[in-house]
Formats: structure tokens, C-alpha cells, sequence
């Protein structure tokens, strides 16, 4: 990650901040990464000052302008401005990369827009956005000023929701990389397909067990087991990064698409067959689906030509 440059300082460190670091810079200047990651979350419908929320203000009347999950705001530039508890960060981009082998999350809040999508792999050559003052921000600056309260917001997350000191992946004296945790797509298993933008995966099949990880937008998986249970459909899967677990797809929803195997024929099939069942021996029968010297799926059959 590289936030930190000759155009940016810290303006309020993780020591004080507790969640992340506040980085200064030009309005509107370019935001990139150094390494690679892949994009899975993508906020990117608020407009620049004109939907930027004062921090005293939104503190002395959050109560009042609770409304469920959302706020019903007003921005410093008087707009009556409706943000949902998870978006008051602004604009965002959030990022899923790897490190050593150690899987993180970066949060990257407050951009003016957006210019990346949900799924997309960037790298040092993407612009994910440009620097600006969506969401809950704080300034010394007039209210009127454009670039008030311009900054960059970044986190740093672990697999198991713990917020870490970020500066030196903005420094990019440590870099990101993206490894792919999908596995390939096969008409020999049956698999799903991931629609949804992230889902958990959990030890076991049930909405309380232990989080392991994230499933993510377009990803492929091989069916290990299904299980139904407590609405969910629970299907069992093993990452090419060796996380095995469950992800589900509610009754009513429509997260997760299944792929069923290409129907094989039951016994193999040759030319002449029945004149030419002499030339062939037969070796074995796989009993399930496994990986062999090839791979065999249930009741398929294994003949050496003579």
C-alpha cells in the first residue's frame, strides 16, 4: 500500500485514532496502491462537500436524526442528506489482499469518487479514486470551503476484526498482494457460484459459528457438502488457500448460484463397442469422487486399451 508521499502527512495517527490514520493531501488528487489486491466493497454515491457531514454536528444530533439503520442528516452545506450507519465513512473502497501469507483487509473512506468496481484486481496503475470529504468528516476550515475536511482515512483489518496500525502499508514498506482463493471452474463437481458481493464463511453450518474468512463476488467453488439448516442452505468448501468451511445462500435471496456437473455417460463408450469390449481391461471403479492419477467422479469406470 502506498497512501504516504511527498504530497501527504499524518494528520491523526493510530495512537490517537484507535481504528486507522487520517492522511492530508490535495483535494481531489489521485488515491493508489503499491502491490495488488482485489476490490469488495465499492461505496460511491455521495457527492463531494455538498453531502459531507460535520463531526460536532452529527455527535450533538445523532440521536435525533436516527432513523433505524440509517441518519437523516444535515450536510454543512444545509442538505438534507439520508446516510446508512455503515456508509458514514463516504465513498469507499475497501481492498482484500494478502501479506507473508496473512490475510488482511484495507478501508480507504471519504474519497470524492470512486473508479473502481466490486471484483475488479488492481494495482500500482489503478487509480481507485480521488481524495475528498464524503461522509463524517472534521475541519478547522470554513464550512463553505470545498476542501473541507480533505483527507485520506485508511484501516487496516484482520480476519478476525482486529484494527491495525496501517503506516507502514501506506508507507509501502509493506506490500499487498492478491492471491486468488477461487477454485477453477469444472463441469466434473458440482459447484457454486458466488453473486453476492461477500459472504461469510463459517467453521460450521450455522449463522453463529466462528467467521474464517469472506467468500467474494464471481468466485467458484466446489460443493464438499450441503446442508439445510435454520433457513440457509449451507454449502461446504475448500479454498485454494486451504480454508475450509461454509458459506450459505438464504431461501428467500439469491447470493449464491449452483452449477451442477456435466452428466457423464454411465459406461464409457467406444467405437464398435460390444465387438471391440476384448481390447480393453478393465483396472478399476472409483467409489467416490476423489483425485487419482486423474480424477474420477462417482461410478465412473477406468479401462486400459489393450
Amino acid at each position: 500500500m502506498m497512501i504516504l508521499g511527498s504530497d501527504r502527512v499524518v494528520t491523526n495517527d493510530f495512537s490517537s485514532h484507535k481504528t486507522a490514520e487520517d492522511y492530508s493531501g490535495a483535494h481531489l488528487s489521485e488515491i493508489k496502491i503499491k502491490g495488488s489486491a482485489k476490490v469488495v466493497r465499492v461505496v460511491n454515491h455521495y457527492i463531494p462537500h455538498e453531502d459531507s457531514l460535520n463531526y460536532d454536528s452529527f455527535v450533538k444530533n445523532q440521536y435525533q436524526w436516527r432513523d433505524g439503520d440509517y441518519y437523516n442528516c444535515i450536510s454543512i452545506t444545509g442538505k438534507s442528506i439520508r446516510y446508512h450507519k455503515d456508509e458514514l465513512g463516504g465513498n469507499c473502497v475497501v481492498l482484500s489482499g494478502y501479506v507473508d501469507g496473512v490475510h488482511y483487509y484495507y478501508g480507504l473512506y471519504h474519497m470524492a469518487k470512486v473508479l473502481v468496481n466490486v471484483g475488479d484486481i488492481v494495482n500500482q496503475d489503478t487509480i481507485l479514486g480521488y481524495q475528498g470529504n464524503t461522509g463524517l468528516v472534521a475541519s478547522r476550515k470554513s464550512l463553505s470551503d470545498v476542501t473541507y475536511g480533505t483527507h485520506v482515512h485508511m484501516e487496516l483489518i484482520d480476519d478476525s476484526n482486529n484494527y491495525l496500525n496501517p503506516r507502514e502499508y501506506a508507507l509501502g514498506h509493506k506490500v499487498i498482494q492478491w492471491v486468488s482463493q477461487s477454485n477453477e471452474k469444472s463441469e466434473l463437481v458440482d459447484q457454486i457460484h458466488i453473486l453476492a458481493d461477500k459472504i461469510n464463511i463459517r467453521e460450521s453450518s450455522s449463522k453463529n459459528s466462528s467467521d474464517l474468512g469472506d467468500v467474494y463476488k464471481d468466485e467458484i467453488y466446489d460443493i464438499l457438502k450441503v446442508i439445510d439448516n435454520e433457513g440457509y442452505t449451507w454449502y461446504k468448501i475448500k479454498t485454494s488457500t486451504n480454508i475450509t468451511g461454509y458459506v450459505a445462500n438464504l431461501a428467500s435471496e439469491n447470493w449464491i448460484e449452483v452449477w451442477k456437473k456435466k452428466e457423464q455417460e454411465e459406461n464409457p463408450v467406444f467405437d464398435d463397442e460390444k465387438e471391440n469390449d476384448d481390447k480393453y481391461i478393465f483396472l478399476f471403479k472409483a467409489d467416490k469422487s476423489d483425485i487419482y492419477y486423474i480424477r474420477l467422479n462417482e461410478n465412473e469406470e477406468l479401462y486400459l486399451k489393450k
